[in-house]
């Protein structure tokens, strides 16, 4: 089969670890305690002692000053965290728990796999993508390639009958959610539209929740306006106890949880219903975002129908959302492997990436010579996947006549990657002017909008030029690779000059990432 490659969902709340087995499907490697997901908490016990795993989830409770979780949502943001008087960002963090994973899944496994292709949300942009790159290479790791979570998800439940299926996947995990519509038969996935939200997820359910007992709790304690979540042990006993309340409702119709504060003692009954009153609002929110991916596709392709509604991310194991899709939507949602499925169909990227057999761009591969069919790809002998875009990307530019900068669109969310949009020319704004700023931007919010302030900066440079007069032209031209990370070549005709922008390059420059893996390598861990 050639060199083995882990997959890797590295979740908001929980991660996964997979590969392909001998006998060519996809299975979860176990943690050291015999379960399938590892929590994403991270505990900073000592300067160089680090518990990653469900012990740091237990210890964080009642030391949170030492402990991070939810890191996932700071990814490619400027969001230093300090323990021990040591600076940790958010992508060291991550190659904390990638290197814990991996550390493990060795172990179990009694291999020596360096090599992984990491999940990320289709709603990630460019500096989400290459945060989670850097992540992995912090850890030490190979990163063979990053894929989309619904793409993943999609390749590991047997999509591999011999007619094409248009599916939309309703991704939604501990931190993130995420809509996809993707046509797929064996060996090949084609995403039609994306939408999302990448801080809206199962920690929000847990909030809501939490929230709702405690005001059942002060009511029944009879505390009036005191708030007991300034208390930090109820505070931390009580989030001990949201999530295994939550994974109750989610088979029975209440649950008993017990609350002491002070002198007050209560047991708090949360039935279902009131769990479901107090999070219609979250349901909704996602039951607006598919929708719109649906929309979004049909209007790409004219006559698209979704033959099928898969349901993933441990979250989406709540009755709540099942009903949902099929009271609201009229959708008859399947079941998947849920919290399991990301990370197999990672594994089943990455290995045909390392057998050389899979395409990104929807070409055709040149499959090696003799090469068989494998069972992880639905019998297929190659794997090809093409993705779209998940927000739009733009350069910044001068209106002289209105006295404004604004952003112009090359590229629009769900174009189909990758891409190169004909070449824009813009002129120069003085005469004898010497260089000209090129400003890439990709899009903040739902919907593009041209204001400056409405956008992210993605990455700017200076391209020096001869002095030339007003209003000489300059070229620019935008590329967006397969995996959605983009560049911008500017050219100066006159002077036979070009610069190119990289918007690879995520908070961390090169050489913070050879830091941080230094100090990532001097670090004892343990689950």
């Amino acid at each position: 089969m050639g060199d083995s490659v882990y997959g890797i969902d590295l979740g908001t709340t929980y991660s996964g670890i997979a590969r392909i087995n001998d006998l060519g499907q996809a299975e979860i490697v176990l943690n050291y305690d015999s379960n399938p997901t590892t929590p994403s908490v991270v505990y900073f016990e000592g300067e160089n002692n680090i518990v990653v795993g469900e012990e740091a989830k237990r210890v964080q409770r009642s030391a949170p000053d030492h402990a991070c979780s939810l890191i996932k949502r700071h990814m490619g943001t400027s969001y230093p965290q300090e323990f021990h008087g040591d600076r940790y960002t958010p992508e060291s963090i991550s190659a904390l728990i990638l290197k814990e994973l991996v550390a493990t899944a060795n172990n179990e496994s009694g291999q020596e796999i360096g090599r992984a292709v990491i999940t990320v949300p289709a709603y990630f942009g460019v500096k989400e993508k290459e945060a989670t790159r850097q992540a992995g290479q912090i850890a030490g790791l190979d990163v063979v390639g990053i894929v989309t979570e619904p793409v993943a998800a999609a390749l590991s439940l047997g999509i591999r009958g011999e007619n094409p299926e248009t599916v939309l996947v309703y991704d939604l995990g501990g931190g993130t959610f995420d809509t996809t519509v993707l046509r797929a038969e064996a060996g090949r996935v084609e995403v039609v539209a994306v939408d999302g939200n990448k801080t809206l997820g199962g920690a929000d359910w847990d909030s809501a929740l939490a929230q709702l007992i405690v005001e059942k709790f002060v009511r029944a304690a009879g505390l009036g306006d005191e708030d007991p979540l300034l208390d930090e042990e109820f505070e931390a006993e009580l989030l001990g106890q949201v999530e295994e309340t939550k994974k109750s409702l989610t088979k029975r119709e209440k649950a008993t949880v017990r609350c002491r504060y002070g002198d007050h003692d209560e047991k708090v009954e949360v039935t279902r219903a009131e769990f479901e009153e107090a999070t219609r609002h979250l349901v909704g929110q996602t039951l607006e975002i598919a929708q719109r991916t649906v929309a979004t596709a049909e209007e790409k392709v004219p006559g698209l129908s979704v033959d099928r509604v898969l349901l993933v991310g441990g979250s989406a194991k709540m009755p709540m959302v099942e009903t949902a899709l099929r009271d609201q939507l009229g959708w008859d949602p399947a079941r998947s492997d849920f919290d399991l499925a990301v990370a197999k169909g990672a594994a089943v990227y990455g290995q045909a990436a390392v057998d050389e057999v899979l395409s990104t761009d929807g070409s055709e591969v040149e499959v090696p010579k003799g090469a068989e069919k494998r069972y992880f790809l639905g019998d297929s002998r190659s794997l090809s996947v093409t993705n779209v875009l998940s927000r739009g990307l733009g350069v910044q530019f001068m209106d002289e006549e209105k006295d404004r900068e604004y952003v112009s669109f090359l590229v629009h969310a769900n174009d189909a990657i990758p891409a190169q949009p004909a070449p824009i020319t813009a002129e120069t704004l003085v005469d004898n002017q010497e260089r000209v700023a090129i400003t890439l931007c990709e899009q903040g919010g739902e919907l593009e909008s041209e204001a400056p302030e409405d956008n992210e900066v993605l990455q700017e440079k200076m391209l020096p030029i001869p002095p030339l007069p007003k209003g000489a032209p300059v070229e620019i031209t935008l590329t967006v690779t397969a995996e959605g990370l983009a560049r911008v070549h500017a050219y100066d005709p006159a002077g036979d000059r070009s610069i190119d922008v990289e918007a690879q390059v995520s908070v961390l420059s090169q050489d913070e990432v050879a830091q941080a893996v230094k100090q990532v390598s001097g670090l004892s861990l343990r689950s």
